[in-house]
């Protein structure tokens, strides 16, 4: 098997240990030319850490959202993908060439769509639960993005967040020479399952943030665990990113044009290899 560091291609990487941060690949092709990268579902460590920290979790999201269909579903459900809710609405479809998203372009979430598909408490992976929790935090705070701004991005010293960064600034693949368009992910309703961009440098904050020895639960709430390690990643139209930690080692990584996972398997081949040395 091929082994994942020595993909050609655009990606670039960096590794924490104990002396501190270091690049495992340097910027390169479009990430020398462009800034802006796109988290996928990292967001949702963003948006789940915001709602541990200011709702009471326990609560049915019908106390907050009256038209749901499930009056027993929690908020929690919705942290930890236990609702019962579909990846997406029984109205969208996961396509090949098209953007699933752009039809949520402008359009307030169809509550009466989030009706669940499996037993509420089993594991499902839901971008339509994270756009609902994402609803929530609208009718709590007023808008979503801005309570994550309040009590994760500035806490955690990310000055470039953004849904929708200008296009020139946008780190993304071409295809026979022309930028492929990323999905419209950050002007739809479900823009809090994974819309956010930021520099790769302000990726790297969130991992010290979120994985600080000081920090509490509720800043890795939306990751994933296995044994020790712990990790969050994101896949969208183009592109995958991936923080992950395992053996005191945290590696953050942002693939351009590549197989699905593509991010995850370097990650895990530089720690490895880190472990090594």
């Amino acid at each position: 098997m091929r082994n994942p560091l020595e993909r050609s291609g655009h990606w670039r990487a960096s590794l924490r240990t104990a002396d501190g941060w270091r690049t495992a690949r340097e910027a390169r092709g479009s990430y020398a030319t462009a800034s802006m990268l796109e988290w996928g579902s990292i967001t949702k460590g963003l948006v789940g850490t915001t709602a541990c920290l200011t709702l009471e979790v326990e609560r049915p999201v019908a106390h907050y959202l009256p038209g749901v269909p499930d009056a027993e579903m929690t908020v929690a459900d919705l942290v930890h993908h236990t609702s019962g809710l579909p990846r997406l609405p029984a109205t969208m479809r996961d396509r090949v060439f098209a953007d699933p998203y752009r039809e949520a372009v402008g359009v307030r979430l169809d509550l009466a769509a989030a009706v669940p598909a499996t037993p509420r408490g089993q594991f499902v992976y839901s971008n339509l639960g994270y756009a609902l929790l994402g609803a929530v935090l609208d009718e709590v705070h007023g808008d979503w993005f801005a309570a994550v701004r309040e009590h994760v991005i500035e806490p955690a010293g990310i000055t470039s967040a953004a849904l929708v960064p200008a296009p020139a600034e946008r780190v993304v693949p071409k295809f026979l020479g022309r930028p492929i368009t990323p999905w419209a992910l950050g002007q739809s309703s479900f823009a809090a399952a994974g819309g956010v961009w930021s520099t790769f440098d302000d990726l790297c904050r969130y991992a010290d943030w979120a994985l600080a020895p000081d920090a509490g639960g509720a800043r890795t709430v939306s990751w994933q665990r296995e044994g020790a390690s712990s990790w969050i990643n994101g896949e969208v139209r183009a592109a995958g990113a991936v923080i992950a930690n395992a053996a005191g080692v945290t590696a953050v990584v942002h693939a351009l044009a590549k197989a699905p996972h593509a991010a995850d398997k370097i990650a895990t081949a530089l720690i490895e290899h880190e472990v090594r040395r």
